[in-house]
């Protein structure tokens, strides 16, 4: 009867049997490795064995009474061993104990009895507070599973997978956010990669910048709500950040910025085209540099081409840009409000068109001495040549007027061309005369010229005429009165 007693406790305190299918039974033991669920025994591995292609390990397990909940249809099952990832160092308590089976309970009613284990850990269990979101980028970069997110340099998250899109152009990574650093993220939230260090020389400086230095060697996402700026006439407090009430649902889809600078950049809802023919190269001007006007960003490059005129076989460069009518917002020099661009595009068109007839024009202009890069700026020129501005264009033509570096090249040119017509000059006019002269100078030099031969009898004749004078002054210095009397007569002997 005890026999008896003990068997039938033994069945009744037995729990559901299930399998579990691993790639490698690298550590487990029949009668010695547990499943724990926060390092509680929930079941025994009873039994190891092959499946029947010999591809995987079955391990067949007793689990508890207490634990038929871990017999649902998506309870998750993976082997605790000691991993290090860039996310940190995990299961080292198994160093000494060995492996287990660690369990995280579904919450599907549909009951089974087989499972495949997973071959890495989850990075999330079902128990942890919080939201999944989806963020759609162009390639995954350094992001891997167990990225940290940060929102204001704190970690609130990581990355817990990643997909290709089924279009197969863009990169699907999912984030959890926890509670309650979830309810910061709204529909107006930006995410940007974190990875690294952002450097940027202004005017203030050299600035870095990094979100925490795991982030700057294993990299990492960051999440931030652009700050609405609200209307003074309004009576609102400027600067506020999105509402609580706009919090975004769980999975929505978000795009993932390069950096911080690109994700909180105010969207502009309205983008017209315009073209530029520019005869000059645009060496350095690259698709996406920025369109200024006086230093304000007002549109980028969208296109670079070539195009020939049939009629003339002149080669231009068309070069297609964004300009954002919005940017173009002005306050007025009276009362300080805001004059808003128009609304309806005929409206910008026939703004656009006073500031084409007051002289706006395109010039490309040098970005950056070292690295050689261009940009275009917009400005008023009073003195460019008129033009017809054809609204009914697709895209609109803006023309363009010679740059500073043209200006100057112009003129290096002019000054190279002028000093080749005097270098010409002197070879076929100055340098014969001058051989001329010279041929006549060594003439006149050479020792057997008549006028080498005069000027030697000339010499000869000074030279006479020197030495009767020094005769001449030796007498007067002798005998003076010879100037009176004479020179006396010799003695006769």
């Amino acid at each position: 009867m005890v026999g008896l007693s003990l068997a039938y406790k033994a069945v009744v305190d037995r729990g559901p049997t299930i399998t579990v299918s691993f790639k490698s039974g690298d550590g487990l033991l029949a009668e010695k490795t547990f499943v724990q669920y926060k390092g509680v025994n929930i079941g025994l591995v009873k039994r190891v064995t092959l499946s029947k292609d010999h591809r995987q390990v079955v391990a067949t397990i007793q689990l508890d009474k207490d634990a038929v909940d871990f017999a649902k249809a998506d309870t998750r099952f993976w082997i605790v061993r000691p991993r290090i990832t860039t996310s940190g160092v995990s299961g080292l308590s198994t160093l000494l104990s060995g492996p287990f089976i660690a369990a995280d309970p579904g919450r599907s009613s549909e009951r089974r009895d087989s499972f495949t284990a997973l071959e890495v850990p989850p990075i999330l269990t079902a128990d942890v507070p919080g939201r999944e979101f989806i963020l759609k980028a162009p390639t995954l970069g350094s992001h891997d599973v167990g990225t940290q997110v940060y929102f204001r340099r704190l970690t609130v998250g990581e990355v817990i997978a990643y997909e290709l899109d089924k279009n197969g152009k863009d990169i699907l990574i999912k984030v959890f956010i926890h509670a309650p650093y979830d309810q910061y993220v709204t529909m107006n939230t930006r995410f940007w990669n974190a990875s690294g260090i952002d450097v940027m020389l202004g005017a203030n400086g050299l600035q870095v910048q990094t979100e925490s230095m795991v982030a700057m060697i294993a990299g990492g996402i960051a999440f931030e709500a652009p700050q609405i700026q609200a209307d003074k006439s309004s009576g609102a407090d400027a600067g506020i950040s999105s509402s609580l009430s706009e919090r975004a649902h769980a999975d929505s889809v978000f795009p993932l910025f390069l950096n911080r600078t690109l994700a909180m950049k105010q969207p502009d809802s309205v983008a017209e085209r315009y073209v530029v023919n520019f005869k000059q190269s645009v060496k350095g001007l690259a698709i996406g540099a920025p369109v200024e006007f006086r230093g304000v960003s007002v549109g980028e490059v969208a296109s670079i081409g070539l195009a020939l005129d049939p009629k003339t076989f002149e080669i231009v460069q068309p070069v297609e840009f964004y300009l954002y009518p919005e940017r173009l917002q002005a306050r007025s020099m009276v009362n300080e409000q805001v004059i808003p661009f128009p609304k309806t595009r005929s409206e910008q068109l026939k703004r656009i068109k006073t500031f084409i007839d007051k002289g706006l024009r395109a010039q490309l202009r040098m970005g950056s001495l070292i690295t050689g890069q261009q940009y275009i700026g917009v400005d008023i020129f009073p003195d460019a040549p008129k033009y017809v501005f054809d609204i009914s264009k697709t895209p609109l033509e803006m023309r363009a007027v010679p740059g500073a570096l043209d200006n100057v090249e112009q003129s290096l040119a002019s000054v190279v061309k002028n000093t080749d017509t005097l270098l010409k000059k002197l070879d076929v006019e100055v340098i014969p005369e001058l051989n001329q002269a010279l041929k006549n100078i060594t003439s006149i030099t050479a020792s057997d010229s008549p006028l080498q031969t005069d000027m030697r009898d000339s010499l000869r004749e000074i030279s006479k005429a020197a030495s009767s004078m020094k005769t001449l002054t030796d007498m007067l210095d002798q005998q003076p009165q010879s100037l009176i009397f004479g020179k006396p007569a010799a003695d006769s002997k």
